[in-house]
């Protein structure tokens, strides 16, 4: 068992891959420990693989698993859990944005007792405006519907203890949104901050649709709240319907027959047909988790993998 892992999931990063390995290899010579990686390639298009093959050739303390797909990077990095075999374990992007330099300070709150010690992205200056913005937004509506709130600006960079990689080998759902369940798990706890880079080579895999999805992940698998709130809405909704009907017929008695009104009726029609549609969105967002889960079909499927049975 090695003392400290890395393990960087990837997609389409050939040409990341060889500059991570040398912005990381200096920070391993200064520590005294047994290190190594762990890379999970999540069914590459491009040479990534090949170019995983050459590095652990090269270094000696790589290993990887190849996925016979895309799963996505949730399953890639749950895959990588739960087969990792190390003290710690500290997942990494192989774009740098991650900065290596931060792992000596991980391991010293590890020293320090910390069972999870995980990075607070404090300047996202390297971020677009619009995107700082939708991050921003995403953690205060997600903290506000969640039953445990997770840490603002923060990723799935982290160090992860024995302890609490263990935990993540039991998971068995296939609707994953990590970053609520590093929060989850428990465990004692602190965030260290850091600015965060550019990307050192390549382009970003997260389109504004994808990371729209991964929010609604993030809120429909934390918490059962949307539904209660639409619960509560149509009992306002319907409270407001019984003093407007009692109020056509005290208006009827008082001032004779009523006309009524074909604009109004036409907005009141939509306005509840919209209203219907989206409650039933809703509930369609939480079935289809259930649905996913009945299946029981596995996160990910391994193609090839260079680690031993232990």
């Amino acid at each position: 068992m090695k003392d400290l892992i890395i393990l960087v999931p990837v997609y389409n990063e050939s040409q990341a891959i060889p500059l991570f390995f040398e912005a990381v290899e200096p920070v391993f010579k200064k520590l005294n420990m047994d290190c190594g990686y762990l890379f999970v390639n999540d069914g590459s298009t491009d040479n990534s693989l090949e170019v995983i093959k050459n590095c652990a050739a090269k270094y000696g303390n790589v290993d990887y698993i190849s996925l016979s797909r895309n799963f996505g990077k949730e399953a890639a990095m749950l895959c990588g859990l739960q087969n990792v075999n190390a003290k710690a374990v500290i997942p990494m992007d192989a774009d740098l944005q991650d900065p290596p330099e931060l792992i000596e300070e991980f391991l010293k709150q590890w020293h320090n007792g910390f069972e999870m010690v995980y990075g607070v992205r404090s300047d996202r200056s390297s971020d677009g405006f619009f995107k700082r913005i939708v991050s921003e937004s995403f953690y205060k509506v997600h903290n506000a519907f969640a039953q445990r709130p997770i840490p603002a600006n923060t990723g799935d960079f982290r160090l992860l203890d024995k302890k609490v990689v263990d935990e993540f080998k039991k998971i068995d759902e296939n609707t994953l949104f990590m970053k609520g369940l590093f929060n989850w798990v428990g465990f004692k706890s602190i965030g260290v901050n850091y600015k965060r880079p550019q990307r050192s080579a390549g382009k970003t895999k997260w389109s504004y649709w994808k990371l729209w999805n991964f929010a609604l992940d993030g809120i429909f698998n934390s918490s059962t709240l949307p539904l209660r709130l639409w619960t509560y809405f149509g009992a306002i909704i319907a409270s407001v319907s019984f003093v407007y009907a009692a109020w056509i017929i005290l208006k009827v008695f008082l001032y004779g027959k009523d006309v009524p009104g074909y604009a109004s009726t036409a907005v009141l029609i939509l306005f509840f047909g919209g209203i219907q549609l989206i409650s039933i969105g809703v509930l369609g967002e939480y079935i289809g988790r259930i649905f996913a889960e009945v299946r029981r079909r596995p996160v990910y499927i391994i193609k090839e993998s260079s680690l031993k049975n232990e």
